[in-house]
């Protein structure tokens, strides 16, 4: 017997059903107990033992389609759903994970949108973490809100139908998967408009999802007061028609007081959180560079920690404790180093003949080789799936980063001119930049000026100049996107950059200059004098040394253009011959800066594996530093992640960094940092460690000083650190600076011209993509 007539559902041909979970090799099917014979136009005729797709059951009756396409209803007493996979097909499939959210919500990890059930109780509903399922389990769909109501669970109507929505079946349609986020949550830092008393950055989520998810963000602070800002998300690019680069405006209200920014969004399965300060407050911050592993063998990784992070741990760890407001990237946030060694780089690496190399046409499988691996290389290093310590910092401190020579290949801008207008280099450069500010900065090369960025000569070549809160500057110089040879930045930057620092609120007092590579270093001119053009060169003969120095760079030649390994590292410093004048004008216009404005100036720097500090300074002021505009702080933290040089290297670089005459009056040194290691033996070397670190910096209010505290791995692979701290006086100098260092902060804030003082929330800004919040540059 019939069960009375299907509910009139409309017309059957648009009716929407799922096709088999083919992830899982799982049918979603109904196994008919009789046969009958449709008797109404929304009914579906079936036989005894059919298999049919099901989607969802109305009253008495089950939306269904058969293998020929047919589709209508069929009656629920005679459809047997016990039986939709073996508990041995289900027990072996990869992580299969399910997860409790917030208010009782489901989401489901793995595409289709089904709940994995066992002894008739959702296991959402039970679990409170992340569960590998590996028991017998059986599938049920939760696509409808009707479904999960019936099982006792909350849901957004809306927000479910999004997540699950499957496309009307037709000749050409696909169906709809839930979202698969193969990157991010990421957070970037902009700056802060003091017009509108504005927190400006973005949000980036890569997923397979062709409309944006939703994003929403909820603010609130210890007063009590509350905030939400929802953001649409803005398509920057996609990957190979399958993947989409989601980017999310974000403007949020700054007040007097600190406060928690807590988002979410309808592709990940749990809210992040992310700290605000106040309008007047300035920000802590973390700087770090080089994260990650050289090409170097699997068992020096693991000894190091690979999977593990323990420095990224113990930053998590004080970010509990102390937030930080923002992390700064100062170059190599991941490694390409194993390009060079990956199957479609074959033809170049079978090509012996330098000039055959350097005339070679990328086939096809090289170019498509290049956007693979740069594309992957980055969800590998920033997605929770392969880094979930790496990816929970980045999704819960706003990055403000720069690329150095790992970011694409090592070396980079410092080889040879033709070799860098080769074929493979133009190719290689061009995916490199591409994903490096889709990834890094939410951005592309067309849009980087209009998401916060200066650009230099070349469109390739974005800076930086910010605020980190009224007190502190912060100049992050892009030394790799029109680099040479020759010049590591045009005098046009170098302009342009100038000019930007001149229209800084008048309330800062210190200038952090990030460069990647520091500016102030042990010169490595006798190395380089001794490798240039010398092929089978012998470093550690030149040492006297071998072991471990010499087994790394003894006859090693670089794999991209057969030159002595350490010879582009060397052209990469700011102390190699090529750049040594352009360095000093550079550092002379910033103390000509520092004199007229009163701002301490301190140079932020990585790239060489260790950690230390130097300055510059007047010699005639030593006891006066307060006073003495040309002092400048440099602080050398590398790496976060990959392993430290030989000690044999450093020990030759402490010998070789004595006092040195910069110009007239100035001086430049090391300073004997380090008489301690992070174990408590006393050092030899006391200018440069060897230990993986990274460098945590605040602002003191009540001195004006700036606070750099380098911390250093204690034990190789295991959490925890050290701290050895550089504090860098405030500078007052001048009329400039008696005016800013004798009238409170409140009372300067309000004469920059850009700052409106936030009492309470106003009007919810806009999160539409704006522009950069400084003025255009003077031609």
């Amino acid at each position: 017997m019939y069960s009375p007539r299907p509910p009139n559902h409309g017309s059957a041909t648009n009716m929407v059903f799922l096709d088999s979970y083919s992830e899982f090799n799982l049918p979603v099917l109904a196994i008919h107990t009789y046969e009958a014979n449709a008797q109404d136009p929304n009914e579906l005729s079936f036989t005894k033992g059919e298999t049919l797709f099901v989607r969802n059951k109305i009253g008495s009756w089950w939306q269904a389609r058969r293998s020929d396409g047919a589709v209508g209803m069929i009656p629920s007493n005679y459809v047997n759903l016990a039986h939709l996979g073996t508990p041995a097909a289900l027990s072996e499939l990869p992580g299969v994970m399910i997860y409790y959210l917030w208010r009782s919500q489901v989401k489901v990890c793995h595409k289709g949108g089904w709940a994995l059930q066992l002894n008739s109780c959702l296991f959402p509903r039970c679990i409170q973490t992340p569960t590998k399922l590996t028991v017998p389990v059986r599938m049920l769909p939760t696509h409808l809100p009707a479904y999960m109501k019936a099982q006792g669970l909350n849901v957004n109507e809306q927000e479910h139908h999004h997540r699950f929505h499957v496309p009307h079946f037709g000749h050409h349609h696909e169906r709809h998967q839930p979202s698969e986020v193969v990157c991010g949550p990421l957070l970037r830092y902009i700056d802060i408009d003091y017009n509108a008393s504005v927190w400006r950055g973005s949000a980036l989520i890569v997923s397979n999802d062709r409309h944006p998810p939703t994003f929403q963000v909820h603010l609130t602070a210890p007063s009590g007061k509350t905030h939400t800002v929802n953001s649409q998300g803005e398509r920057l690019d996609v990957f190979r028609h399958e993947y989409y680069f989601w980017r999310y405006e974000l403007r949020l209200p700054l007040l007097g007081e600190p406060q928690v920014a807590t988002y979410s969004s309808n592709a990940v399965v749990t809210p992040f959180t992310f700290h605000l300060p106040a309008i007047t407050e300035s920000m802590r911050f973390m700087f770090y560079s080089c994260n990650g592993f050289s090409d170097i063998p699997q068992e020096i990784k693991d000894k190091f920690g690979e999977k593990t992070a323990p420095l990224w741990q113990d930053v998590l760890d004080r970010h509990d404790v102390m937030p930080f407001h923002v992390l700064l990237g100062g170059g190599d946030q991941l490694y390409q180093d194993r390009l060079i060694k990956e199957d479609f780089m074959k033809p170049w690496n079978e090509e012996k003949d330098p000039k055959k190399r350097l005339q070679m046409q990328l086939p096809h499988a090289m170019r498509d080789g290049f956007e693979h691996f740069y594309f992957w290389n980055y969800v590998k290093n920033f997605g929770f799936k392969d880094n979930p310590i790496v990816a929970k910092a980045f999704a819960t401190i706003p990055s403000l980063n720069m690329w150095d020579d790992h970011d694409i290949i090592d070396g980079y801008g410092s080889y040879p001119a033709d070799m860098q207008q080769a074929d493979c280099f133009q190719v290689l450069f061009a995916n490199a930049s591409r994903f490096y500010y889709l990834f890094q900065h939410h951005t592309t090369e067309d849009l980087a000026t209009r998401h916060g960025m200066i650009r230099g000569k070349l469109k390739t070549c974005n800076h930086i100049v910010a605020t980190l809160g009224p007190d502190i500057g912060m100049l992050s110089m892009d030394c790799r996107g029109e680099r040479t040879k020759f010049d590591v930045c045009t005098k046009y930057s170098y302009d342009i950059l100038f000019d930007a620092l001149q229209r800084l609120p008048g309330t800062i007092k210190h200038l952090l200059v990030l460069t990647g590579v520091p500016l102030i270093y042990p010169r490595l001119t006798l190395f380089e004098k001794a490798m240039d053009g010398a092929a089978g060169f012998n470093l550690a003969t030149l040492a006297g040394k071998t072991g471990a120095l010499g087994d790394m760079i003894s006859g090693s030649l670089n794999k991209w253009n057969g030159e002595p390994e350490l010879l582009d590292d060397m052209n990469d410093h700011w102390t190699a011959g090529n750049h040594e004048v352009e360095r000093k004008q550079f550092i002379m216009r910033l103390q000509q800066y520092a004199r007229d404005r009163s701002v301490r100036v301190s140079f932020l720097g990585g790239d060489v594996h260790c950690c230390g500090a130097g300055k510059l300074y007047s010699k005639d002021m030593k006891d006066k530093e307060e006073g003495d505009p040309m002092l400048m702080v440099q602080i050398i933290s590398s790496a976060i992640v990959n392993v430290p040089p030989p000690q044999a290297l450093l020990t030759i670089l402490n010998q070789n960094s004595s006092f040195i005459t910069f110009n007239g009056n100035t001086e430049e040194r090391m300073y004997n940092l380090f008489k301690r290691s992070p174990n408590g033996n006393t050092r030899q070397n006391k200018k440069l460690m060897g230990m993986r670190n990274y460098c945590a910096g605040y602002f003191e209010e009540k001195t004006g000083k700036m606070n750099f505290w380098i911390q250093a791995e204690k034990e190789v692979g295991k959490k925890g650190t050290m701290g050895y701290l550089v504090d860098v006086p405030k500078l007052v100098f001048g009329q400039a600076g008696y005016h800013l260092h004798t009238q409170s902060k409140r009372h300067l804030l309000p004469s920059h011209p850009g700052y409106g003082p936030a009492a309470g929330y106003g009007t919810s800004p806009s999160s539409s993509a704006g522009g950069f919040m400084m003025p255009a540059p003077t031609q």
